[in-house]
């Protein structure tokens, strides 16, 4: 009797973890593969050890002229909008080849553009029928499998979504990767789209291989798949969920009009130097800070101070984010705080670090740097 009730309650606890444990799905998107398909047409190259990238390619590209690959090449080109836009209004939208939205684009930066958003979706439904995009996919599940399975065995330990939502004092409904082998890129490449629903926020890394892989004859006769390297992912993980926490706080109107007030720091050397990592204005710089920053407390106090030392080293020295030394010593009153609820709250008092610096001592601290 005693001992089936201590079986009975270890049961119930080892239940009760699971169901509390926040874990990080990984799946595949044919939405997002449609559209990193399309993409090819825009930005053509070479990507011999992508082989995904190559059989893509290949298989499409007597649908080069395409009324959706013209109509994606014309929004990208003309930045009418930028390729994360776009895959981000995918993760709002239904399966193709339907053109309806599963969550709403009220209230998101896409609520005034959605009659263009819909005519672009039609074409790219009908490239996804008329290119038979599904039955390429199905057709490459081992190799699509196999990039799941990859990231599967390197995922972050299972306390990683409680360290950044104790950090953030915020929670998400759901964590997703997505891994996409035909994403272009000579290196690699994460991007953090989130979607806003009524029950609360889907959080999203999409991210392309980081490994070369020598070529073979057939896909079908690969063992890697170039997503088999824990600490891209983890890297990856830690600054993409970190975005959905910082940026839509910081778009709230009241936000953006108190980082705005100091973008005289943002000199010519500043965007230089923020620009040559795609990030072109005094917002986005500002961002980047605030998410680098949230990744250096959470190693810390995680209790990865080596980790936490690294990041400092290569995000204010080598990519010269130079605010974070100020920035770091004075988010210590947030965390040591309890009467600062939520980030959100504090945001305010950490913008105002900014005050300290003018824009002379920008320059001088890059110059040093």
């Amino acid at each position: 009797m005693n001992i089936a009730f201590v079986l009975l309650a270890i049961s119930c606890i080892s239940q009760r973890d699971k169901a509390e444990s926040r874990q990080i799905d990984v799946e595949l998107n044919y939405n997002i593969h449609t559209q990193l398909i399309l993409e090819h047409f825009a930005w053509p190259g070479k990507y011999p050890t992508r082989p995904m990238i190559v059989a893509s390619a290949e298989h499409f590209d007597k649908f080069k002229d395409h009324p959706a690959v013209l109509f994606s090449d014309s929004l990208l080109r003309n930045e009418v909008f930028y390729s994360d836009e776009l895959m981000e209004v995918l993760l709002y939208s239904e399966p193709l080849p339907k053109t309806g939205y599963k969550y709403s684009l009220k209230n998101t930066p896409y609520e005034n553009r959605i009659d263009l958003i819909d005519k672009w979706k039609e074409k790219v439904a009908e490239f996804y029928i008329d290119a038979d995009v599904k039955g390429f996919l199905e057709s490459n599940k081992e190799f699509y499998d196999g990039a799941i399975d990859e990231i599967v065995i390197n995922l972050p330990s299972n306390d990683f979504i409680d360290q950044m939502e104790s950090f953030y004092k915020d929670k998400k409904l759901k964590y997703t990767i997505i891994p996409a082998p035909e994403m272009q890129t000579g290196d690699q490449r994460g991007v953090g789209p989130y979607v806003r629903t009524k029950d609360g926020m889907l959080v999203y890394q999409i991210i392309s291989a980081s490994q070369p892989i020598d070529e073979l004859s057939r896909l079908s006769d690969y063992q890697q798949f170039g997503f088999n390297d824990r600490n891209y992912i983890l890297t990856n993980a830690r600054h993409e969920f970190g975005h959905a926490f910082v940026n839509p706080l910081l778009e709230k109107v009241v936000i953006t009009e108190l980082i705005n007030k100091y973008e005289g720091l943002f000199t010519p050397k500043l965007r230089n130097v923020m620009e040559n990592q795609n990030y072109g204005t005094w917002w986005d710089c500002v961002a980047e800070h605030f998410v680098r920053l949230g990744e250096i407390r959470i190693a810390e106090r995680s209790g990865d101070i080596s980790l936490s030392a690294n990041l400092r080293l290569e995000y204010k020295d080598n990519k010269k984010f130079i605010f974070l030394p100020e920035l770091e010593q004075r988010i210590k009153e947030y965390e040591s705080n309890t009467k600062y609820q939520t980030f959100d709250n504090y945001l305010p008092d950490l913008i105002k670090t900014f005050d300290s610096f003018s824009a002379q001592e920008v320059d001088k601290r890059l110059e040093k740097n």
